[in-house]
């Protein structure tokens, strides 16, 4: 027989211990570290963890897992990623950032929830019909630390059924929460270009080849490919942020780059543009006398299973009331590493208000990006509610 927990006790307790999470919220803010490399970060949220009498253990590069319940029933996945931007903060905070990097994408507030969350899923641990997993990731800016917690056995032992995560939005006002239904969020595809020609006098240039005119060509060929070859109704974009090469006006340059990265929502116009980028790379280098190597990275679009979303959203609602949870016609134009983990089991990824300075916000990503920390106990009540009422209703099913 299932059982549902009232939000009462959660939301209260969540409020309660809202002045303990802020002081995670900011130590993280203050110590940001990027990437993989998150020693401090690691250490600290470990320490936190081991101190609540759970027993953190380490997936992957620098991936901590904790899990809670009673071994039986369905698993639930939580996310909370850690890693910063290497980006210089330029706000007023007296708790800003220390070092040259920024957590202004709010995944100090992400691992706030969750550190919240286990803390109190820990205290609820004999309501649970069912398991919590708690990832807590590194590495989403660079769309590697989910696939490498996943390459390293993080949905099995106990086997994940479903996942849950939440990401704050600074435009929209605390207390609200949104989510989008089927693709949530638009794959990512990076192409790192290095073109090598010939270098050589810039008085001779029949003895050498010029690696910034192949370059410029590829650049030419590039843009207009979304724009000749995607159906109008779809949507893609490729952008080349980044080339260039040499050194002074008179030098041909020995070698030349360029860096793009295309984004899309429907999976076969990524797989037909992800084909065509390397054959217009490789056509036009070679025919301009150029050789070259050619890099990429990939991240899939970011997927809410329709049904897991019908089922959690209730829960939601209990936390937030009726009204404050919206559903979005439009999924995210940016890109979300959470999608290796919904590519594999059903996902439910949820945006959660955190404008605290009205329509004078900034965006995340921005070196004056501020959250407000009011929506710290609302994600952890959250993500507390639903994951113990989801558990006890369908781990009887």
């Amino acid at each position: 027989m299932s059982r549902t927990l009232g939000k009462d006790y959660i939301l209260a307790r969540a409020e309660e211990i809202k002045e303990e999470l802020i002081k995670y919220r900011r130590y993280l803010h203050q110590n940001p570290e990027i990437g993989f490399d998150l020693p401090k970060t690691v250490a600290y949220v470990e320490e936190i963890l081991k101190n609540m009498g759970l027993e953190p253990i380490k997936v992957g590069c620098s991936g901590l897992v904790v899990t809670i319940g009673k071994g039986k029933g369905k698993t639930l996945l939580l996310r909370g990623d850690m890693d910063a931007l290497p980006l210089k903060e330029n706000t007023d905070l007296h708790f800003k950032s220390t070092n040259e990097f920024m957590h202004a994408c709010g995944h100090d507030i992400h691992t706030t929830f969750m550190l919240g969350a286990a803390k109190l899923l820990k205290e609820k641990v004999n309501e649970i019909n069912g398991t919590v997993k708690i990832m807590f990731q590194p590495a989403e800016e660079i769309g590697a630390g989910a696939k490498d917690m996943v390459a390293n056995g993080l949905l099995e032992n106990p086997k994940v059924d479903a996942a849950l995560a939440l990401h704050v939005d600074p435009s929209l006002e605390v207390g609200k929460f949104g989510y989008k239904p089927g693709i949530a969020a638009s794959s990512l595809d990076g192409f790192f270009l290095k073109v090598q020609g010939k270098g050589g006098h810039s008085s001779e240039p029949q003895k050498a080849i010029d690696p910034l005119m192949i370059i410029n060509a590829v650049y030419s060929q590039l843009n207009s490919l979304v724009g000749k070859e995607v159906d109008p109704r779809e949507k893609a974009v490729l952008v080349i942020g980044k080339m260039g090469g040499g050194t002074v006006a008179n030098i041909i340059p020995d070698s030349a780059h360029l860096d793009a990265t295309l984004r899309t929502f429907n999976p076969k116009v990524r797989d037909y543009l992800f084909k065509r980028v390397p054959e217009i790379i490789d056509a036009t280098v070679k025919m301009l006398r150029g050789t070259y190597s050619l890099e990429t990275v990939s991240t899939p679009s970011l997927f809410n299973n329709e049904e897991l979303c019908e089922q959690m959203a209730p829960y939601v609602k209990e936390v937030i009331g009726e009204n404050n949870l919206e559903v979005n016609k439009e999924p995210l134009s940016g890109t979300e590493d959470f999608s290796y983990i919904s590519n594999i089991v059903p996902t439910m990824f949820m945006w959660a208000g955190a404008n605290g300075l009205g329509e004078n916000h900034y965006p995340l990503h921005n070196p004056n990006v501020v959250l407000d920390e009011g929506v710290i106990p609302l994600g952890v009540a959250v993500v507390v509610q639903t994951s113990i009422n989801w558990l006890n209703h369908y781990s009887d099913k």
